[in-house]
Formats: structure tokens, sequence, C-alpha cells
């Protein structure tokens, strides 16, 4: 058992003071909660296949969905003057312009800007359904348990109670909300970590590391570009779940006063 532990230390030891080791590590983890992020999102909402090139290049000029020509065009500038090759010396920059420059190209187009508003609006729609199919199931699941507690023989205060509970139907949404995006949350908090351990590192290497350095810059552009996607569905989620509330909220009301009426 020492032996053991003494080879784990020597390991950790060894990652943490080998540069390569270090940043291939973070490199791994970065790609593997990336894909966690985008696994999840597609369990939420199966893609749309036509869709993911729009929402590609929306990511690379680090805007939303929603934005329109002229935001895409200052978006563009300013990537522009940031990753220019003239002006950026950093290896990757080449890459990333080109990148820039086929968004920008891609997203002036008045087909691709109607496409990409019809698909945000239907992303609210699916999850404003999906919020609605599952909160439907909750509330029969709690509506059985609350028939069962009252059929063992309580007071009228304490039926009361229970119905008062029952009809708590914003604690009842919020088990929906969780359902849907706890996971996608989470994982988004993760890769906030990561990226900070990222630049960490990166401020701990030194001027002979110049590859090392451009390789996790890369990493965090990636990251950045994950979270973007991740936040911008997170966005669509929270829009879905308010116009499902609202639609929610007089029925329910309804609901309540007809089981208080029923006990008279």
């Amino acid at each position: 058992m020492e032996l053991i532990g003494k080879k784990s230390a020597w390991a950790a030891f060894k990652l943490v003071h080998d540069p390569k080791r270090r940043k291939n590590s973070l490199l791994k983890k970065a790609a593997s909660l990336e894909i966690n992020i985008q696994k999840e999102i597609e369990y939420i909402l199966p893609k749309n296949g036509s869709t993911d090139n729009i929402e590609k290049y929306f990511s690379v000029l680090g805007i939303k969905p929603t934005s329109d020509k002229a935001k895409i065009r200052v978006a563009y500038i300013s990537k522009a003057k940031e990753y220019h090759p003239d002006i950026n010396k950093k290896s990757g920059s080449e890459e990333a312009m080109k990148q820039i420059n086929e968004a920008y190209t891609n997203l002036t187009g008045n087909k691709v800007r109607i496409d990409a508003v019809t698909d945000e609006k239907r992303k609210i729609t699916e999850i404003e359904r999906l919020s609605f199919d599952l909160y439907i199931k909750l509330r029969k699941s709690d509506y059985e348990k609350m028939l069962g507690t009252a059929r063992q023989g309580i007071t009228k205060p304490e039926l009361i109670a229970l119905i008062d509970d029952f009809c708590d139907w914003n604690k009842r949404f919020s088990r929906v909300e969780k359902a849907i995006t706890g996971k996608l949350d989470k994982r988004l908090k993760a890769l906030e970590k990561h990226k900070d351990k990222c630049e960490k590192y990166i401020k701990s290497l030194n001027n002979r590391d110049l590859n090392d350095i451009a390789d996790l810059n890369k990493c965090i552009t990636e990251i950045n570009n994950s979270l973007r996607i991740g936040y911008a569905f997170r966005s669509y989620a929270d829009i879905a779940f308010a116009n499902a509330k609202e639609k929610l909220a007089p029925i329910e009301r309804e609901q309540k006063e007809k089981l208080l009426i029923g006990i008279g």
C-alpha cells in the first residue's frame, strides 16, 4: 500500500512539473468537457443538421444568433483586428482569420440569417414543449401521491396544507428546469473552471514554451466557442421556461380554486 502511494505521488509530481504532460492533460480534459456539453445539448434537443454551420459561424464571431447584419459586421471587424496575421503574430492566427472570414461571408447572406432566426424559434418552441410534457408527468405523479396521503385519513387543515403543497407549481416547475438543464449547467461550470486552469498554467510558462503557449491559447479559443454555444442554448431554455410558466400560471390558479372549493 505504501509503495502504491509513493508511485501515485511521483506520478502527480511528474504531471505538475513536466510541461508537456501537463499541457497534454489540460488539452485532453478540455476536449472531453467540450464533447460532454455538446452531448448534453443534443440529448435535450436533437440536432437539426442543416443548422450546424450557422451556429458555428455565430460562435466564431462571438455573437448571438439573433444578431443583425450591423452587429455581425462590428463583430467581424473586432475579430479581424484581433486575429489578422499582420497584427497577431501568434501561431494559429492565420487559421483563425480564415474561419472569421468564412463566418462573415456566410452570415451576411439573407437566407442564412432567416434560417438562423427560424432555428432559434424552433429550439425555444421544442424546449417549451419538452417542459410541458415533463411537467404534466410530474403533476400526475404528485397528484397520485396527494390522493394516497388524503385516503389515509387526515384533518381538514392537514388536507388544505396538502393541497397548498400540491398546488405549489413553481416548485414543481423548478424540478422540470433542473431535469432539463441541470447537467448542462454543471458541465458549463466545469468548463469555466478548466478554462481558468489553462489560463493560470499559461502564466506559469516562460518564453521558451512558445509552442505550448500557442497550443493552450488555441485550446482556450475552442473552450470559449463551446461556452458561447452552451450559454446561447441555455438562454433559449430560459426563454422557453418563461413562456411555459406564463401559460401554466392561470391554469394552476384555476385548478387550485377548484380543489379548495371541492373540500368546502
